[in-house]
């Protein structure tokens, strides 16, 4: 895979940072996209030396016009995208009398709209390459509802169907898309919102990473529009 432009949006976020890593490892050039500048220590730490073969692009990924920008200064740079990896989300919780309409907004931006406009931002250069890999992040809960989860199961499973549709409808310009489906994440945001969990059934972000490395690789080739569970530990 070596030498091939990975965009990584949510880049600078604790999966983010893992799936940075992996591609940079494998030497390719790693393109992150994040929001939060309080982020960036935690994605410099993560990759330590490696963090100088990446450049991190500042953007609201929920907006349209934002993943436009990044997709044209990336290739303006690199010349191409070979890679789109989309790890922004968000989990909410709440019973449907408590969700408010911002709540259904921001759900909705956070977990489907910013793969439909990163995906919709980077196919144009795929196509003209005729060539290339889009891994999206969804979740288990993509596959059934839990209880006062509608919100975050609901735009998990739409990135789900937009993986699906999008893989058929790029088939023949040789460009695949896949997703992933994490159980719980073992960050340190997730220990401090479930203190006395058994971590250790936790799947880790550095094995989720090397999943998606693996599905952007040629030993890949016959996966398209599949939605690979990654649940961790018994």
């Amino acid at each position: 895979m070596s030498g091939q432009v990975v965009v990584v949006t949510g880049g600078t976020g604790y999966l983010g940072s893992s799936v940075g890593k992996a591609f940079a490892e494998s030497g390719e050039t790693v393109v992150g996209v994040y929001l939060l500048d309080r982020e960036v220590p935690y994605f410099e730490k993560t990759l330590g030396d490696l963090v100088k073969s990446t450049t991190l692009v500042k953007a609201d990924v929920t907006k349209q016009g934002e993943m436009n920008r990044v997709a044209q200064d990336v290739i303006g740079r690199f010349r191409r995208i070979d890679v789109l990896v989309n790890t922004v989300g968000g989990y909410m919780a709440g019973s449907v009398e408590e969700t408010t309409e911002e709540d259904f907004d921001r759900a909705i931006a956070l977990n489907l709209k910013s793969a439909f406009f990163a995906c919709k931002a980077v196919v144009p250069a795929m196509r003209a390459a005729k060539r290339g890999a889009i891994v999206n992040v969804s979740s288990e809960t993509s596959l059934l509802g839990e209880e006062e989860s509608s919100l975050y199961s609901a735009s998990k499973s739409g990135v789900n169907r937009l993986t699906e549709s999008l893989a058929r409808e790029l088939k023949a310009a040789n460009v695949r898309v896949n997703c992933v489906m994490p159980r719980i994440m073992d960050t340190p945001s997730n220990r401090e919102a479930m203190p006395k969990a058994n971590f250790s059934k936790w799947v880790k972000t550095d094995q989720v990473a090397r999943v998606i490395r693996w599905l952007c690789s040629e030993e890949a080739a016959p996966i398209n529009g599949a939605a690979i569970p990654v649940y961790g530990g018994p």
